[in-house]
């Protein structure tokens, strides 16, 4: 269908110039477009609070999406994984805010002490997009001119500390919401849009040796784009750069009410169309505050692409509960939970939205809560769980957070990847 897909080979072009509506610099739509989306997720965990009621058997037991209850027993029973000897030494992270992303950090897992941190960032080259490309290495985005895209690699030496960025394919033009990388960093999948209200949003893939672009369209980005479907949380990619992961809203009308959630895959040799035509459901539930009791966060593909592991999250007056359950991509069947995280009241909230597998597929890291250390230090703790599947064994890591004098509840870790 005549615009809803683009295929080209793109060639490198200089930024964009201005032109949003009126006078208004794209910039600043740009960011306040950001901090309504993350504004907008707070909101959603606020009505979830008031709308919710959960009966008292699932605040006394961990269910399947089935909704059985699943004992140690039962959850034995489950396909193992094979685990990799170690988990990676180090992962790399980007804070967000209702401002926008931080600088680049490196991190050691074992501990979270930060090993390394970007200085010098500017509003002119925010980091907007991040995914690991195999072990020790990345793949970062940054925002080029007024409305351009740049793609850069960054490999980490045995001391997890990273080399000079090198330019990674053709300027790309738009602004990226989110990234994803196969193994080797030869496919990049991303979510892109223009900078101006109801610009066409896009999920593509660029083939890196060539230059090649696959777009498919009709998904809504930030408020920004139009879409009968919006992106929820990160694109995940298979290691051979086949497929693409995500979880996605379904609204019945431009920039309407949710109908509905599902995590999705896409073929990244799909034909031209849209993202709703070209892509397969393979895990939906009811919109949020509706018999769900769950919000859908996020989804992370396996690098073998077999299995996607789903981040779902609930509240209630006296109870906040996130959880990460795996699907078969080709069944669409669980395959057990692995995880849980729990906090009572309303406040502090917890979350698996930001999580991310690593390369191997055999270790997934969760920023789940943050912890303020209160006066007279305004330093904040994000806590940090590892994860491996093989064993469900889990170890909680602290990152500290520098005092901003204005943390809010928006902040912590946006975007992991390792």
């Amino acid at each position: 269908m005549e615009g809803d897909s683009r295929s080209s080979t793109i060639r490198s072009v200089a930024p964009l110039g201005s032109h949003a509506e009126g006078d208004v610099d794209p910039q600043v739509l740009i960011r306040e477009a950001r901090a309504r989306a993350r504004r907008r997720r707070i909101r959603l965990t606020v009505v979830l609070i008031s709308l919710l009621v959960v009966a008292a058997s699932v605040v006394a037991a961990v269910r399947s999406p089935s909704r059985r209850v699943v004992t140690a027993q039962q959850d034995r029973n489950r396909q193992p994984a094979i685990a990799p000897a170690a988990a990676p030494r180090f992962f790399a992270d980007t804070q967000g805010s209702g401002e926008g992303s931080g600088p680049l950090e490196i991190r050691q897992t074992a501990t979270g002490r930060l090993v390394w941190q970007e200085q010098g960032a500017t509003s002119s080259n925010d980091l907007t997009g991040l995914a690991a490309a195999g072990a020790g290495s990345y793949v970062i985005a940054r925002t080029v001119g007024t409305c351009a895209t740049r793609l850069y690699r960054v490999r980490l030496s045995a001391r997890g500390l990273p080399g000079t960025p090198a330019p990674l394919g053709p300027t790309l033009p738009g602004l990226l919401w989110s990234l994803a990388a196969s193994d080797g960093g030869r496919v990049i999948g991303y979510a892109l849009s223009g900078c101006s209200k109801g610009a066409p949003g896009y999920l593509g893939v660029l083939q890196v040796p060539g230059g090649r672009t696959r777009e498919w369209g009709g998904i809504s980005l930030g408020g920004i784009s139009s879409g009968n479907l919006a992106l929820r949380g990160q694109l995940s990619m298979s290691a051979d750069g086949r497929s693409l992961a995500f979880a996605a809203d379904a609204m019945s009308q431009q920039y309407g009410p949710i109908t509905g959630q599902s995590v999705r895959v896409l073929a990244t040799d799909a034909a031209p169309g849209t993202v709703a035509r070209r892509s397969h459901a393979i895990y939906r539930q009811a919109a949020p505050g509706t018999r769900s009791g769950f919000s859908l966060a996020a989804a992370s593909l396996s690098p073998s692409g077999t299995s996607v592991y789903v981040c779902r999250q609930s509240a209630t007056r006296t109870l906040a509960t996130a959880e990460i359950v795996a699907y078969g991509t080709s069944t669409g069947k669980p395959r057990g939970v692995i995880a849980t995280f729990d906090a009572k009241g309303t406040w502090p909230q917890v979350s698996c939205s930001s999580m991310a597998l690593d390369s191997s597929g055999g270790f997934l890291l969760v920023p789940y809560a943050l912890h303020y250390l209160g006066q007279p230090s305004t330093e904040v703790v994000q806590r940090v769980a590892r994860i491996s599947l093989a064993t469900r064994a889990r170890s909680t890591v602290p990152v500290r957070m520098p005092a901003s004098g204005g943390i809010s509840e928006e902040n912590g870790t946006s975007i992991v990847a390792w």
